[in-house]
């Protein structure tokens, strides 16, 4: 039997609930339909995807992995349902869309490029900002759409995660440590490690905070840096070292190496940010249009 969206859907929602009344109130259906739906896609695919019992309900290892595609395959399902009917619309307007600056080098360029040739007649009104500011605009309707490192959200405003990036360690040409393919972090005792200012990004300053810390190593807290271009020109006049994101290592800074970090967690996840009542409908294009990824 072949597997269908419903399926998916009802599949995905257990998996994010792990619960089957909250699982089955969300989809506006009973239990029963949904256990079945689950044993019917098991049956279908030839293996578990949830361990299940009185107490608790929990992903397989298949079954975890089957969410995260089942997750984009209706995402692309239903964006290429929104594109094609606003296409055959022939929409007009304005979409604000703001970013923090490191996704620069990440796939919002690309991402953007495509959607102004797909839809020529929208205007892209871009703004620089960091992840603070951008919640508060669109908390108070000044932003459409946002690019942003992963933070607690209001529930007014919802979120797609568009990748996970690793963390890098960014080294001065010549550095004891720039010869390796890979280090850990308790190698850097001893060194200036540079962190961007707290209050630039305090959630993803906390989290990079916290991974030095795990090695005990203390955040430099002399330097008071805005950006990460900044950081990364001090890396390379030998003023300390840091860790940057992956996509950084593509930019043409001289006088720097980029070695891999051998902590698991040393990673971060963008995310793209809008209301949940947003009401252009060029806004829901233009997010749809990148959460798809078809571009």
């Amino acid at each position: 039997m072949a597997v269908t969206f419903r399926q998916l859907q009802y599949f995905l929602a257990l998996a994010e609930e792990l619960h089957f009344g909250r699982a089955a109130e969300r989809l506006h259906i009973s239990q029963p339909p949904l256990s079945a739906s689950l044993k019917q896609l098991e049956h279908s695919l030839g293996f578990e995807l949830m361990l299940r019992s009185n107490r608790m309900v929990r992903l397989t290892p298949a079954g975890a992995v089957f969410a995260e595609h089942a997750r984009r395959i209706l995402g692309q399902l239903g964006a290429a349902e929104a594109i094609a009917a606003q296409t055959a619309k022939g929409f007009v307007g304005t979409v604000k869309v703001a970013f923090v600056p490191s996704v620069l080098f990440n796939r919002l360029p690309p991402a953007l490029k495509a959607f102004q040739e797909a839809y020529p007649e929208i205007e892209l009104n871009l703004r620089e900002m960091n992840t603070a500011q951008q919640v508060n605009d669109m908390m108070h309707h000044k932003i459409d759409v946002g690019f942003v490192h992963e933070v607690p959200l209001p529930e007014e405003i919802k979120q797609h995660k568009i990748e996970t990036e690793r963390l890098v360690c960014c080294l001065p040409r010549g550095h004891r440590l720039s010869g390796r393919t890979r280090i850990r972090l308790s190698e850097l005792a001893g060194e200036r490690v540079i962190v961007f200012s707290r209050e630039l990004s305090a959630n993803f300053y906390d989290r990079i905070a916290a991974l030095l810390r795990a090695a005990e190593i203390e955040p430099y807290p002399h330097y008071h840096m805005q950006h990460w271009f900044t950081v990364v020109a001090l890396v390379a006049q030998g003023m300390g070292v840091s860790l940057v994101p992956k996509s950084l290592a593509t930019g043409n800074f001289a006088n720097v190496t980029y070695v891999e970090i051998a902590e698991r967690n040393a990673e971060r996840q963008i995310l793209l940010i809008c209301r949940r009542d947003a009401a252009a409908e060029t806004a829901k294009l233009f997010a749809q249009f990148v959460v798809s990824g078809n571009w």
